[in-house]
């Protein structure tokens, strides 16, 4: 059950190995807060059934599983901060080409895969998704957020750019945890000096990740979530 005494910042991510890698020094970091996180088990922006129009609701009925697990009102939340992977959302159509492999491979400047035209709905789809909720500074009555990690996490943290196994993100979490939980500050200069963090104010970096092949390059805003709570 929720501690009452405590207002809660729910986290929702895509995975279980982003929970693991984070949960350990954010808690750390917002000693003050009740930190949750509501794991979606794939990419919310990738999925087919959500779309720009119903992209909000989508968010709004997560936030209704988690309160509905844990029995906290929505008046009990802070703040729901939203983590998400690019996967390269925003390049051009035609930099989305066919190879005869069966994993979708990430580049610098392109996409390769063996079914081009899903990977080109894909992106339409979730970039308009983001470009939505990047707007949207509430779901109802609740101060809301949404922060990118280039193509996906281990990228940003262990500059991994393969398509790792399960049990690699389950060691790259556990390492990363056992490393920054008991130094939090270590953790808040690696995401706010180093040269994936994204200049600017909130609307900058969104602006930023939506040009060029940015959305396939090692990126990250999640820093300003930071800046954001300066007292933890």
């Amino acid at each position: 059950m929720i501690n009452k005494t405590k207002k809660v910042i729910l986290f929702i991510a895509e995975g279980p190995t982003d929970e693991g890698t984070l949960s350990p020094v954010l808690k750390q970091i917002f000693q003050k807060e009740d930190v949750r996180f509501h794991i979606v088990h794939g990419d919310l922006t990738s999925n087919w059934s959500v779309n720009a129009q119903n992209a909000v609701k989508t968010v709004n009925q997560h936030i209704d599983i988690e309160r509905k697990r844990y029995g906290f009102d929505k008046k009990d939340i802070l703040k729901v901060i939203h983590l998400v992977d690019m996967d390269g959302a925003f390049i051009r159509e035609d930099q989305v080409v066919y190879a005869d492999q069966a994993e979708i491979l990430y580049f610098n400047d392109h996409i390769e895969t063996r079914s081009p035209e899903t990977v080109i709905n894909r992106n339409a789809r979730k970039s308009q998704i983001l470009s939505r909720l990047s707007l949207t500074g509430k779901i109802g009555t609740i101060p809301y957020s949404i922060y990118y990690f280039s193509r996906n996490l281990e990228h940003i943290f262990h500059n991994s750019k393969k398509n790792l196994t399960d049990e690699e993100k389950v060691n790259y979490a556990d390492a990363f945890a056992d490393r920054y939980s008991s130094n939090p500050s270590a953790f808040i200069s690696l995401l706010s000096g180093n040269d994936f963090t994204v200049p600017g104010d909130y609307r900058d970096t969104w602006e930023f990740i939506s040009q060029g092949t940015n959305s396939l390059n090692r990126h990250s805003n999640f820093h300003l979530l930071f800046q954001e709570f300066p007292g933890n």
